[in-house]
């Protein structure tokens, strides 16, 4: 079927062309072979996996054999109920038979659910361990002379009958997925081949925020200046799973990032320092803390430190954050030894900077026998290592290490084999300890994000996932109306803040179909998230924000606002224009005063910049650095002398879309 895709003719004034003579036999971006994007045989096929799920099936036959061994063997009740107890929790009750064990059976049973998702959900291994020996013991407790000897051979079925299912399940779910693969296969070339072909880049400075983006940036901006102990811009809720107070922090530094390399790399002041602002509150207890109790409960251990071992859903996010700030500002003060220090509590806190959270990651990645780590200890998501080695791409840029490129080949292995299913699709979840995933979990939603997050090191796989995940998701019906469907699990809540409904998923479409060049899709997205599911208001500062729209979400939609085709990839991978690294600063300007949709550097010399009044149009201070010494310089027919540091200050009206250019005078 590739063979069939590369070859397909089609017509073009009178003349028939192959698609590899229209586009050649490599991608037009990322640098693959068309033929990479096909979902390869071995997907989902990995043998890390099946050892860890096999021991894990070894572990639970010895431990069912043995509890039947000593239910069968012993004469003690509580001996006998509490062993039967190790083929199922709570499995000794129904053995023991009374009103108590019955009533203890029922509870028990119900409580299975909670357990299993604080053990998912906060990575506490300790929970299904005293579930399952607390209901052995309480069987042993309940005991009395006479045992129902039938609840042996009864639970025996029951747990034989439940690993024959799964085993079935699974089986059925492999051939479904196989089927699923050479479908996709079938059309996968030419899709990506017609998406990279629609897809159109702008030109580096030639772009401006218009208004309406800008004020929903605001909100943004006004988080970033929240003092540390402020978190009335959050969702506060819990700092386990993903509406932790950590994300919607990261999430801030990739907006005002993506903002800062398009439309204003020269452009420092309240924009960085907000910046740092929100780096700097990541480190702090409050969003740190929880990792705590997640090494207490799920590691069973005193050392507390966040960026040793595992966790990457800190030291992957902050590789991003660190390498973003880094590339849009140059300002490399978190190379500094010890320049960030984590405070997971008062007493524990625990010095690094950016390379030596790199040089972690790196030796994590090497020891870990999946390779991708956990997050939650034991539990390794694919979206954390993934946006972690999107960080360690800015990292060998930055620090001059060349930790992805060492890591890729086994990156990319684990990832096909050990990390997704077999029609290609990634998972988001695998337990390190069993090697079982958790099934129907979420959907469409890990394919676009997994689409945008693998965009800067593995391409192929990022557009390839990109392509099923909109031929299988975007629906247009007869009226022309876009919906999305096929969707599961988390794909129906927003990952934020927990609450149900489709609206959010409008926002991680917007924002992965800009970086991918699909402006229609992202503009049919972003309508229907401001009209149909939260409506946009506007607050008391004259932001704009959508109704009820968690903080990370609406980060994923101002993302969808803002940036175009490759704009992510480019980001990370090239980083700003040599004219802007050499040209003046924008770096005094007051804030809420005055909003910058543009400040741009195209020759080293001079800016163009186009501001707005934040709240009345007035006269305002603008200050300058980076500028040459003793130099004349002009801004709007003002002129100003360069100081021996580099600076130099202007007034300037700021009234309705003001537009200015600060140049040398003798460049005039």
């Amino acid at each position: 079927m590739a063979t069939e895709t590369l070859t397909r003719t089609t017509r073009s004034s009178g003349k028939a062309l192959t698609n590899n003579e229209k586009f050649g036999e490599r991608s037009i971006v990322g640098d693959f072979a068309w033929k990479d994007v096909l979902i390869p045989d071995k997907a989902g096929s990995g043998t890390v996996k099946w050892w860890y799920q096999g021991r894990t099936l070894v572990q639970y036959a010895f431990m069912a054999l043995s509890g039947l061994y000593s239910f069968y063997t012993f004469e003690s009740p509580a001996v006998r109920a509490s062993s039967l107890g190790l083929l199922f929790p709570g499995a000794g009750l129904l053995a023991v038979a009374t009103i108590p064990a019955i009533l203890g059976l029922l509870v028990s049973t119900a409580l299975i659910p909670l357990v299993l998702f604080a053990w998912f959900g906060a990575g506490g291994v300790a929970f299904p361990v005293m579930f399952w020996v607390g209901t052995s013991a309480l069987a042993g407790l309940l005991a009395r002379e006479s045992l129902f000897d039938g609840a042996a051979p009864l639970w025996t079925a029951i747990c034989a009958g439940g690993v024959a299912y799964l085993t079935y399940v699974t089986h059925a779910a492999n051939a479904e997925s196989r089927s699923i693969r050479e479908e996709r296969n079938s059309y996968l070339i030419e899709t990506v081949q017609k998406s990279q072909a629609a897809g159109k880049r702008h030109e580096p400075g030639s772009r401006e925020l218009d208004l309406r983006a800008l004020r929903f940036l605001q909100w943004f901006l006004e988080l970033a200046h929240t003092a540390k102990d402020d978190f009335s811009y959050h969702d506060v809720i819990d700092q386990f799973q993903t509406s932790a107070i950590r994300y919607q922090l990261y999430e801030a530094v990739s907006d005002l990032g993506v903002y800062q390399f398009i439309y204003a790399p020269n452009f420092h002041g309240y924009l960085t320092q907000g910046m740092r602002n929100v780096i700097e509150k990541s480190l702090t207890e409050r969003v740190v803390g929880f990792w705590k109790w997640e090494s207490l409960w799920g590691k069973f251990t005193t050392d507390w430190d966040p960026i040793k071992k595992d966790d990457i859903m800190v030291s992957g996010y902050m590789l991003q954050a660190l390498g973003i700030y880094q590339t849009t500002s140059g300002d490399d003060r978190y190379t500094q030894k010890d320049s960030l220090v984590f405070e997971v509590d008062k007493n524990h806190r625990y010095p690094y900077d950016f390379k030596a959270i790199a040089d972690a990651a790196k030796r994590n990645w090497d020891e870990g026998p999946y390779c991708l780590y956990s997050c939650e200890p034991n539990w390794i998501y694919t979206i954390c290592n993934l946006v972690g080695i999107s960080g360690m791409v800015y990292a060998e840029r930055l620090l001059g290490v060349n930790y992805a490129s060492s890591l890729k080949k086994r990156f990319e292995a684990a990832l096909e084999e050990e990390f997704s299913n077999r029609d290609g699709s990634i998972l988001p979840i695998r337990s390190e300890l069993t090697g079982f995933t958790i099934p129907g979990l979420a959907g469409k939603l890990s394919d676009v994000a997994n689409s945008i997050l693998c965009a800067s090191y593995l391409p192929h796989i990022a557009h390839r996932n990109w392509a099923f995940t909109v031929k299988e998701a975007v629906r247009k019906d007869k009226n022309g109306k876009v919906d999305l469907v096929n969707l599961i699990g988390a794909d129906k809540l927003d990952p934020g803040n927990y609450k149900s409904g489709v609206g959010a998923m409008r926002a991680t479409f917007a924002g992965a179909a800009a970086e991918f060049g699909d402006l229609e899709l992202r503009d049919e997205m972003l309508r229907q998230l401001d009209e149909e599911y939260h409506p946009v208001f506007t607050t008391s500062t004259g932001a704009l924000k959508n109704k009820g729209l968690s903080t990370i979400e609406q980060g994923a939609a101002m993302r969808g606002r803002m940036a175009g085709f490759q704009d992510w990839v480019q980001m990370a991978t090239k980083g700003p224009e040599p004219s802007v690294q050499r040209g003046p600063i924008l770096d005094v300007v007051p804030f809420p005063d005055i909003l910058v949709a543009k400040a741009y550097s195209q020759d080293g010399d001079s800016v163009d910049l186009v501001l707005y009044p934040g709240k009345e149009a007035g006269t305002f201070p603008l200050g300058f650095k980076r500028l040459r010494p003793g130099e004349v310089y002009d801004l709007g027919g003002q002129q100003a002398t360069a100081e021996m540091d580099g600076t130099a200050s202007f007034d300037v009206e700021v009234d309705g879309r003001t537009v200015l250019q600060l140049m040398p005078k003798r460049l005039n």
